[in-house]
């Protein structure tokens, strides 16, 4: 058992090329410096992985790191981050997964698992408890997710192992494949799917026996009894236990932000059609929680009749019913259902999924592609029916879908019309339209991610009150730079986003001071959020990205809102560029000065990996 409590004390490393297996102890320095997850994955990929590496060769890595206030009493700590070097973005990326299989990989004894190397044929890994072994998945290969966890079940003979796995959409290298778990949970966004699937590494299964300690248990029950009681009577999480997190669709559509008809504007006429009433009252049946979650916002929805009759999925969530509906100009409930399931049964981001489609969609309906290269379907915006056949094609690289499978900036690039593919860094929009938030339109810009909206979430704040700051541009650079610490730390610690509904930052390092019994305070906390900023700045930069990659898609910057409530608005970038680098301590090309570095203690790291 580790020292610094809340661990559990090792880091499993797995070498598919050799087979080798071996423990190694969890590095209690860095996560005391670092908290956990997000920041250790940051600084063990910027230190172990060698510059320029091939995201889909076997020198690329997944580091799967768990948080120090998971297994334990709190309320939603069950995220489990997988750390790589992105295939759709070539970018540092991290991505997030709830469900129960972070708690299970520290029950088993660990907090990490370190994926390294590529295996001659197709395997999964197997820990149970301390007895780590691969298995052959030769006959698991091709297989769909939810197939692939039963058959691991089954095979293992335990109805209670967590399993995360890929689907073809990985096994064929999609780009942004994502690695499912517990059927609907995912490493949904950057193509982890695809790394694990260039790796011949079908599954991750887990059964965990043990528990973890803690410094304070008897603070961390009152913390969470607070908590939970909080909870109960916030307005915003009871809203999205009743409704999940489409209870966002109607005040983003309001006020004229929701991306429509790929970004051509804000604003979905058909909304109410889509929206989380409309759902709640035709297709939901029941709810999902996460593993110590209180507030259940998994929804499970069932298609009851017409061509989809029988499907059913956990959401659709704000993110796919925006990217996937309103996107697509689609206001079909059947159709978004089964578009969802698709994406989840093979394994593919629902919102890159529903980037690629609208991009194709305006391609279609400009004529820059015909219904010869589609094979044949008619992709006008608002045909439910020909998404669902395009996701075939995507999920299949069939025809078409094979150049959508590359992403939209790949695509986009190969048509002759890089301009109309929404995205940053190769990572395609959230559903959220810049130019009704501008504070979103910096965060998708310096995100280390490409355009990931939980890299500094600005839009609650931006749309307080009467929601007129949410046009201004100055002082944006500094509300970006405090939400982009606060998220390092929830996502180091582990926690849900949706925690932050009860658990401000002194919360939150209540809770780990009360697991960890390190005497860390909110400044300190802040202060490690900004170094796992600058470290993510520093693995990009050495890949060469600079200022030129802190970009918007030219409609952004050119072509003013045309209608709804954020009509006759654009993004302000560079002034708010500016602004940002000089919070930030970051020369004009977003370079992190050697002042800065020297302040946050990282020179000495950055000259090891320079």
């Amino acid at each position: 058992m580790a020292a610094l409590k809340g661990l559990a004390g090792q880091i499993l490393r797995v070498d598919l090329t050799s087979g080798s297996i071996t423990k190694e102890p969890t590095p209690e320095d860095v996560f005391a410096g670092y908290i956990g997850a997000r920041g250790v994955g940051a600084y063990l990929l910027l230190k172990e992985l060698k510059p320029h590496t091939d995201p889909l060769g076997p020198d690329n890595k997944l580091i799967f790191l768990t948080g120090p206030v998971e297994g334990t009493l709190a309320p939603g700590a069950n995220k489990i981050t997988v750390t790589f070097r992105s295939p759709l973005t070539g970018t540092y990326f991290f991505s997030l997964c709830g469900g129960h299989l972070a708690p299970e990989v520290k029950f088993a004894g660990y907090d990490g698992i370190i994926i390294e190397g590529r295996g001659d044929h197709p395997v999964y890994l197997w820990i149970d408890d301390d007895r780590v072994t691969l298995k052959d998945a030769s006959h698991l290969w091709g297989k769909l997710t939810h197939a692939t966890e039963d058959a691991i079940r089954a095979e293992l003979k335990d109805e209670a192992i967590r399993v995360a796995c890929i689907g073809p959409a990985g096994e064929k290298l999609s780009r942004f494949a994502c690695i499912q778990s517990d059927y609907h949970r995912e490493f949904g966004r950057g193509g982890a799917g695809a790394v694990m699937g260039s790796k011949n590494l079908k599954a991750i299964a887990v059964r965990g026996s043990g528990s973890i300690e803690v410094a304070d248990p008897a603070a961390l029950e009152a913390l969470a009894e607070k908590t939970y009681s909080i909870l109960a009577g916030n307005l915003k999480a009871r809203a999205r236990r009743h409704y999940g997190t489409p209870e966002m669709v109607d005040g983003t559509n309001g006020l004229g932000y929701w991306g429509t008809r790929n970004f051509s504007s804000g604003y979905f006429e058909e909304a109410n059609k889509i929206n989380a009433a409309s759902m709640k009252e035709n297709i939901f049946v029941g709810h999902i929680s996460c593993y110590a979650c209180p507030i259940a916002c998994g929804k499970v929805s069932y298609i009851k009749e017409g061509p989809y009759a029988g499907t059913m999925i956990e959401g659709p969530e704000f993110e796919s019913a925006g990217l996937l509906g309103a996107n697509c100009g689609v206001a079909d409930l059947a159709a978004l259902v089964k578009a969802v399931e698709i994406c989840d049964t093979y394994g593919l981001d629902t919102m890159s999924a529903g980037a690629v489609a609208s991009l194709a969609m305006e391609c279609y309906e400009k004529g820059i592609i015909t219904s010869r290269d589609t094979g044949g379907l008619d992709l006008r915006f608002g045909n439910g029916a020909a998404l669902v056949a395009l996701m075939e094609k995507i999920v299949r690289r069939e025809g078409i879908g094979d150049l959508l499978a590359e992403g939209s900036k790949r695509a986009a690039e190969k048509l002759g019309v890089p301009e109309l593919a929404m995205q940053v860094k190769g990572q395609e929009f959230a559903t959220y339209d810049p130019r009704g938030c501008k504070g979103m339109g910096l965060g998708y810009a310096i995100s280390p991610k490409g355009a990931h909206h939980m890299i500094a979430p600005t839009m609650g704040a931006e749309t307080a009150g009467d929601g007129s700051k949410r046009f201004e541009y100055k002082g944006k650079a500094a509300l970006v730079r405090e939400t982009q610490f606060l998220l390092a730390v929830v996502d180091s610690l582990s926690l849900c986003s949706s925690m932050r509904f009860a658990l401000g930052l002194k919360e939150q390092i209540e809770l780990y001071r009360a697991v960890s019994g390190l005497a860390l305070d909110e400044a300190g906390a802040m202060l490690i959020g900004e170094k796992i900023t600058n470290l993510e700045r520093l693995f990009n930069q050495r890949e060469g990205f600079d200022r030129k990659d802190d970009y918007l898609p030219p409609r952004m910057l050119k072509e003013k809102m045309p209608t709804g409530p954020s009509q006759g608005h654009l993004v302000e970038l560079d002034p708010m560029l500016d602004e940002y680098y000089d919070l930030m301590g970051w020369d004009r090309q977003g370079r992190p000065t050697a002042e800065k570095l020297a302040a946050l203690g990282l020179a000495h790291l950055w000259r090891e990996v320079s």
